[in-house]
């Protein structure tokens, strides 16, 4: 059986984002959305799984699980509470986090933007006002100067087109908009110039730290092999991939100048041309047959991520999973899975691929947005009432790959 070893210095890490793990965050929209009853499962994301509190315990727990890098957020309500009053606390705080994941020998790969955007930055449009570009860069630009000397890598935005579509078409996420495809547009078009903005800030601020985005890749597959489901499933998959950048023009959000290529894949769908219903309906979605679903209802397949990572190879900058897992309370599918989805990163290293790391979602079971505490995606357990931390198989398992730098002969 041939040696499954991944090329030295691969970055094995976990990721979380500050709002699903920190507890404590008023201030920003997705606090006012859970007020205004938002979460499906009626659960409030305070205290979530009080990592604000906890940090150095949970970093202790990623060492023992042998990660080399963890990918967290910093909350910008906590930072900038009002617009342009940064409050000197709570960076200090994040600048404690970095620097006791660097002591532990954890590089930060540090995500400026993860789905939570501060009240008064939402009171006044959000993303889909004019003033975004400008005001998320004033806050980017403090950040660098603050604690710019210790991320490995910054993330400027993460997965933008699920935001836009969550949150302005389908109605799930704040601000609950449905349908409504202009302000979508205007909200890509805004993180687009943001993230240019970051860029620039963070080349010249931080010129040893690279920069990219986290791309949202949902896999889009024909139901069949008919020219009209090509079609179809080609169209979706080029309004997924791509943001408005100037008047008239959409670009790959991979083709957004960028110092590496952060993917984050969880699922695929079939789509059917349906010429019952024309317009906007005239696509039909659904999960690819015989594949094993997750609690979220999302097929999963471990060769996808191959097709995925195969896809970047011509953009020609190193990759980063920068989020892979699955929603599920039977251990035991998230173990096959790991082992599955791993073997396919391996593979497409070897036909040339440039990955050179892989971030397991999610770090400990917490607060999924809209969906609560419902769905799990950890390699850690967390106790809600006690918030007592154990590490899952999985957990032990992901350990075992991380110490070795390679997958088990043995399986599980």
């Amino acid at each position: 059986m041939t040696t499954r070893s991944f090329p030295p210095g691969f970055l094995w890490g976990t990721a979380a984002a500050a709002h699903q793990v920190e507890g404590g965050n008023h201030g920003n929209d997705w606090w006012d959305w859970e007020q205004q009853g938002g979460i499906l499962t009626g659960d409030s994301s305070d205290p979530a799984c009080d990592h604000y509190h906890r940090f150095r315990q949970d970093i202790q727990l990623l060492r023992q699980m042998h990660t080399n890098a963890h990918r967290l957020s910093l909350e910008w309500s906590r930072i900038e509470p009002l617009e342009g009053q940064f409050d000197g606390g709570e960076l200090a705080h994040y600048r404690e986090v970095l620097t006791e994941l660097r002591e532990q020998g954890v590089t930060p790969m540090v995500t400026l933007h993860h789905f939570t955007s501060p009240t008064w930055f939402t009171r006044r449009g959000g993303w889909a006002a004019s003033g975004a570009p400008a005001a998320f860069s004033n806050f980017v630009r403090r950040v660098a100067m603050v604690v710019g000397d210790l991320p490995g890598f910054w993330v400027t935005l993460n997965e933008p087109n699920i935001y836009a579509l969550q949150g302005w078409i389908l109605g799930e996420f704040p601000p609950g908009r449905r349908g409504d495809l202009r302000g979508a547009h205007r909200v890509l078009a805004n993180m687009y110039r943001a993230h240019l903005l970051a860029y620039q800030d963070l080349r010249r601020l931080t010129p040893r730290v690279p920069v990219g985005i986290a791309h949202h890749k949902l896999l889009f597959l024909p139901a069949q092999p008919r020219l009209r489901d090509r079609a179809a499933a080609g169209l979706a998959q080029a309004l997924m991939d791509r943001w408005p950048t100037t008047r008239g023009r959409l670009q790959k959000v991979v083709a957004a100048p960028a110092d590496f290529l952060g993917l984050n894949h969880y699922t695929a769908q079939t789509v059917a041309f349906d010429a019952l219903h024309p317009g906007r309906q005239f696509m039909r979605r659904s999960n690819p047959p015989e594949r094993p679903t997750t609690d979220f209802g999302w097929a999963v397949d471990a060769n996808w991520m191959r097709r995925c990572l195969l896809e970047l190879i011509p953009r020609g900058l190193p990759v980063y999973v920068t989020e892979n897992g699955i929603a599920t309370s039977d251990d035991d599918m998230r173990q096959r899975f790991l082992l599955d989805v791993l073997d396919q990163v391996w593979e497409a290293i070897e036909a040339h691929a440039d990955v050179r790391g892989y971030f397991h979602w999610s770090s400990m079971d917490n607060f999924e947005w809209a969906r609560g505490y419902s769905m799990r995606f950890g390699l850690v357990a967390v106790d809600r009432q006690t918030q007592e931390r154990t590490v899952k198989s999985s957990g032990h398992l992901y350990g075992r790959i991380c110490r070795d730098n390679q997958l088990p002969l043995d399986g599980l």
